[in-house]
């Protein structure tokens, strides 16, 4: 028959034995199923990064992409924002299941690429282009967003601080950098050749940067999905952020040989749901390079030594 209506499916489960089937004459459990859809295993393929136009080192793998979109209940009509775009790959998942996409990197490099190479150009390349947004450069702590909620999700991989130690834009004197420096009549920071000076970040206060941001920013019912790396050693394990708005909706792990990282999802709290609690204050992280302000970093230059003390 062909264009059917409904399929169905027989399944016959058999004694596994060397003696005739003629000798059973009924089998231990008969299965009838009905088709209500098929996997889109395919896409995997698809958004594979051997075959992206445009990937840079920070590229998440596909699949686990498009699990993380899925997780974040990314569908159409909905708006989806990642404040570390990278390359894109989380946008270009979300894209595919109908979400308006939004994006922003501290590092403009990673947007722009290099000539017809660049996030933009992977939305093309996929046909995706009727679902982005837009880009931006910006930096999670001075995010010129204006604080509404609106995002139905966030979803993003920030940086684990380990090629590089984590910055955000500033001055690592407060009391330098704020006086305008004129060039030639110009000010400097109105200049394409601008480079905005950065300070050491804190891996923690990062975490903690995030959830807040996602408190301000999603709608009741809304998603915060990112991944967070921690050492397999309980001793030297990163607690799960909390925040008093967001609830934890799941957590699923990818374990490496002396680390994992987690894919952490929230709730946004409905207002009318919301009761006041008290925040379990994380330990004050004091230092000015990358592995005082890091205690991930630390442990993985360290091969996560167990801590005997």
């Amino acid at each position: 028959m062909k264009s059917a209506e409904q399929e169905f499916c027989i399944f016959e489960e058999w004694k596994l034995q060397t003696e005739k089937l003629s000798d059973h004459r009924k089998p231990d459990m008969v299965y009838l199923g009905r088709y209500l859809g098929g996997s889109d295993r395919d896409i995997v393929q698809k958004l594979d990064l051997k075959k992206r136009n445009y990937i840079c080192t920070t590229s998440m793998d596909a699949e686990l992409a498009l699990v993380t979109a899925n997780i974040s209940l990314a569908a159409s009509g909905k708006l989806f924002y990642d404040p570390f775009v990278g390359s894109g790959s989380f946008l270009v998942a979300c894209a595919h299941f109908g979400a308006t996409v939004f994006g922003s990197d501290i590092d403009g490099r990673s947007i722009r690429g290099k000539g017809e190479r660049n996030l933009y150009s992977n939305f093309i390349q996929y046909k995706l282009t009727d679902f982005f947004g837009d880009s931006f450069v910006a930096d999670l702590t001075n995010n010129p967003l204006r604080q509404i909620r609106v995002f139905d999700s966030i979803i993003c991989d920030p940086p684990y601080g380990v090629r590089e130690g984590l910055k955000v834009l500033g001055s690592r004197d407060p009391t330098k950098g704020k006086e305008p420096v004129v060039r030639n009549g110009q000010a400097h920071h109105t200049l394409d050749s601008y480079i905005p000076p950065k300070r050491p970040y804190s891996f923690l206060a990062m975490l903690d940067n995030i959830l807040d941001f996602a408190a301000l920013s999603l709608i009741e019912n809304g998603r915060l999905s990112f991944w967070m790396p921690t050492s397999n050693d309980r001793n030297q394990e990163i607690k799960i952020p909390q925040h008093p708005c967001l609830e934890i909706s799941s957590v699923c792990t990818q374990s490496f040989s002396k680390w994992s990282r987690r894919l952490i999802t929230f709730r946004r709290v409905p207002d009318s749901e919301f009761t006041q609690l008290i925040r379990e204050p994380r330990a004050i992280v004091d230092g000015l390079n990358a592995d005082e302000l890091n205690p991930f970093r630390k442990g993985y230059f360290q091969g996560f030594k167990p801590n005997n003390t």
